[in-house]
């Protein structure tokens, strides 16, 4: 047996930092519906109209993560909790060894570990539970057979289908094909197996209108476009706060890859594929783990030939710091384990249990989005929200009515009662919260440290 390369502890270290990301108790909101419609799936099949909310019930919904939900339902049934934690602690480990295998590029170990370390401070505050990792470990797959000229060509063709099937992000994998291809034949370089890529994927993406949604699923990335004004409301849609340090990360490095194109002339397939995905990532805060992800390769190369230590020494140390590390990963899941699973301190969790034994949920009550998915989780179609994240299934005008809630603008109170609304739960420190203790149409029933939950106390206008 051969001894461990000092290249490969690298590896498995930063495969730890990204199981640690992985095994974080979970909280994401989005997740907790995705969860519940993985359990309704199981049920009664995959939804076509939406079983939630009382606001946009009956309306359309496509489900455009119907197979992770059903994967996400199905490992709740069998191992609940901690192994939904287990399954996203593997995917995020899986997408960090993926990503040390794309710094290959810059051949010396100093580069590799700067190059691995800015994908992993990102990604450390972007990969969440939700199906959108999902789909960043099919992009690294393809990045990888892109990079290193390894697998089939044609293994891009089942890779679309899943991939059309767990997030809608899928677009983006076409995006990244067509533009190394692009940049190759503006240099006039051969293209390499990119052709054959390309069609295979775009087989397998054709082949994704098989599926239990059909043809709206392929035509859901339309969506963005139709409710645009709804998305733009949606934080994760809005340009990235450079406040946040994951952000900062990705805004120094896409800096520095600008900065080495043009002092080394990089090629034109690296350019467009950094302006092209750092350009979006600038748009929409969705998009930075994206452009964190495509731009580690090219960091790689522009990286290339820094320090002089390559990592291909073989030997025992490496061994035992695998074993140590090995050793430390099992420590990390063995706490997780003895930990509750979920992480709901965000949520009104006991506000909920109190309005539930005074008969007021499941009911018309006004929540935000995020209480709306966990009201979701817990009752599932029985949980009548009022909003959730799900921004492209409510009308337009719904959508407006949340804002004018969440901002405690003038109409609130309209709004309530054309929606024939006679409870809110809403957060202590926020606007609409003081405006119903001093309306005498509203009694405060409930108030703590973070909610309160106020009932009319005259008829609706």
């Amino acid at each position: 047996m051969r001894l461990p390369r000092v290249s490969a502890v690298a590896g498995l270290a930063f495969a730890l930092w990204g199981l640690a990301v992985g095994l974080a108790r979970l909280h994401d909101n989005s997740f907790l519906t995705h969860l519940a419609t993985g359990r309704l799936l199981l049920a009664h099949g995959v939804p076509t109209t939406d079983p939630y909310t009382f606001t946009a019930h009956g309306r359309p919904w496509v489900v455009e993560s119907w197979l992770a939900s059903l994967v996400y339902g199905l490992v709740d049934r069998a191992a609940g909790g901690h192994g939904l934690q287990l399954l996203h602690a593997a995917l995020a480990a899986t997408l960090a060894a993926l990503g040390w295998v794309l710094t290959r590029p810059a051949h010396q170990l100093p580069g590799r570990l700067a190059v691995a370390a800015f994908l992993l401070a990102v990604g450390s505050g972007y990969w969440s539970p939700r199906p959108l990792l999902l789909g960043l470990v099919l992009l690294a797959v393809l990045v990888v057979m892109v990079e290193t000229g390894r697998g089939s060509p044609w293994w891009a063709a089942p890779l679309m289908w899943v991939w059309v099937d767990v997030h809608a992000s899928w677009p983006l994998g076409l995006v990244y094909l067509a533009l190394r291809w692009a940049g190759r034949r503006v240099q006039r370089r051969p293209p390499g197996r990119l052709p054959a890529l390309t069609a295979a994927a775009a087989v397998g993406t054709a082949a994704a209108a098989v599926n239990p949604v059909g043809l709206r699923l392929l035509l859901y990335p339309l969506t963005v476009l139709e409710h645009h004004r709804a998305f733009a409301n949606v934080a994760e849609w809005q340009p990235p706060s450079f406040a946040d340090p994951a952000n900062a990360v990705l805004l120094a490095g896409l800096a520095l890859a600008v900065v080495a194109l043009v002092a080394r002339r990089g090629t034109v397939e690296d350019t467009l594929v950094a302006a092209v995905f750092g350009a979006g990532a600038l748009l929409a805060a969705r998009n930075v783990p994206v452009a964190a992800l495509v731009l580690t390769p090219v960091l790689s190369r522009c990286l290339a030939g820094l320090g002089t230590l390559d990592g291909a020494r073989r030997g025992v140390l490496p061994a035992v710091a695998v074993g140590a590390l090995a050793a430390v990963g099992a420590v990390a899941v063995a706490g997780a384990l003895g930990q509750p699973a979920y992480d709901l301190s965000a949520y009104p969790v006991g506000e909920v249990s109190w309005m539930a034994g005074h008969h007021l949920v499941p009911g018309r009550v006004a929540a935000p989005d995020y209480v709306g998915n966990y009201l979701e989780l817990r009752y599932g179609t029985r949980a009548s929200a009022f909003f959730d994240d799900r921004v492209d299934v409510f009308p337009l005008s719904t959508v407006r009515d949340y804002d004018t809630l969440l901002l405690g603008r003038p109409g609130w109170e309209g709004v309530l009662a054309r929606h024939r609304v006679d409870a809110v739960l809403w957060p202590r420190a926020q606007r609409l919260a003081r405006l119903l203790g001093s309306d005498h149409r509203w009694s405060v029933r409930l108030a703590d440290r973070d909610w309160v939950v106020a009932v009319r106390t005259s008829p609706r206008p």
